[in-house]
């Protein structure tokens, strides 16, 4: 019986009424997850530790990004609602309060559409999968889609139980 820590980092001063209307609908992705299973994943705003299993920084947008920052790198597409980096053994993660459609409008996605993203960014993290890969067939559609679907599949679930116990180093 495991239970994985989940860790959402603020960058973005957001008040509590708002983050927690990420947090509990990412906490309900997670736990559609682990449903029928011994294990759970518990998610939280917080600082990072080491011994999370996963963390995810929530940033402005991409012009503020905690990962280009951090782990330097190629551009971030400007269409992106969210994005993740490995670089050595380190494996970075966020995703945007505000995103720029590809016609160039800046937008602030709903809190709900936000976890989404957030769960997106996470199949990416745990499998290591290239958006080809998690995108394509092998995602299973839902939440691996590019967009993000507005449900998980039964494939998305499979996916990341078992991608969960992977020990990637996370971005603090």
């Amino acid at each position: 019986m495991a239970n994985f820590s989940v860790t959402l980092v603020d960058h973005t001063g957001s008040p509590d009424q708002f983050t927690q209307l990420i947090l509990h609908p990412l906490q309900d992705l997670f736990t559609q997850v682990f449903a029928g299973t011994s294990d759970t994943a518990t998610v939280s705003w917080g600082a990072a530790s080491p011994g999370d299993s996963l963390v995810l920084h929530f940033v402005e947008d991409i012009a503020n990004s905690y990962i280009s920052q951090k782990l330097p790198g190629s551009a971030i597409r400007p269409d992106d609602g969210g994005f993740t980096r490995t670089q050595g053994k380190v494996t970075g993660s966020e995703f945007y309060k505000f995103t720029v459609s590809r016609d160039g409008t800046r937008s602030q996605l709903r809190a709900h559409g936000m976890s989404r993203l957030a769960f997106h960014e996470s199949m990416h993290n745990k499998t290591g999968w290239s958006n080809e890969k998690l995108h394509g067939a092998d995602g299973g559609g839902g939440l691996a889609s590019s967009p993000p679907g507005h449900a998980l599949t039964e494939t998305n679930k499979t996916v990341m139980r078992a991608a969960m116990g992977n020990t990637n180093a996370q971005l603090q």
